[in-house]
């Protein structure tokens, strides 16, 4: 009896073993299925981007399959990079639909305010990214050019400063900080005197 229930205790070890082995192959699969799904939805994108053309339903997408991938997989080497490409993609949305002849603010509020977020995920879930400084630049671009608050796109700028202060960028960014948020007349006035 003792050895039947050994033999049947082996054989329910051996098979859930097994099935937990299928498992981690699927989900490795799944993994691998969802990246190539994703850079996919990023090329196509990007592609017809570099051809100046702004195809609004591919970026949607792939902003969509960015976020659910980071969050499905946070580990993943590719997830701040997708991440950040898709706060990139927020950011031409949100131009692009501030450059129409009738905006959609509240499009442009939505996909500016996307796009900070995203940043700001990138910038707290993967603080030793490489492109994380790249993160602050946008989010000034996002608060200056877009949505035009010159307030939070100077606290974004100096924060740049702050924490990069050997940045090549630095210099630029502190000759940009006495223009920010003035008109053209304001500025030529500036230089004139």
């Amino acid at each position: 009896m003792r050895r039947l229930l050994y033999i049947i205790c082996l054989a329910t070890l051996f098979f859930s073993c097994n099935k937990s082995k299928n498992q981690g192959v699927n989900m490795v699969q799944e993994d691998s299925n969802d990246q190539l799904e994703l850079m996919q939805a990023y090329n196509h994108a990007d592609s017809l981007y570099q051809q100046g053309i702004v195809n609004q339903k591919l970026f949607e997408e792939f902003i969509t399959q960015a976020i659910r991938f980071a969050d499905i997989h946070p580990e993943n080497d590719i997830s701040p990079d997708m991440l950040s490409k898709a706060g990139v993609a927020c950011m031409i949305l949100a131009k692009n639909a501030s450059m129409e002849p009738n905006p959609n603010e509240e499009y442009i509020e939505e996909y500016a305010r996307k796009g900070i977020a995203i940043f700001e995920k990138v910038q707290a879930t993967y603080p030793e990214y490489e492109g994380v400084k790249n993160c602050y630049l946008n989010r000034a671009f996002i608060y200056d050019d877009i949505l035009h608050k010159y307030l939070d796109a100077e606290y974004e700028y100096r924060e740049f400063l702050h924490k990069y202060p050997e940045d090549s960028a630095c210099e630029n960014i502190r000759a940009y900080l006495q223009v920010l948020g003035k008109s053209e007349e304001e500025i030529m006035a500036a230089i004139n005197n």
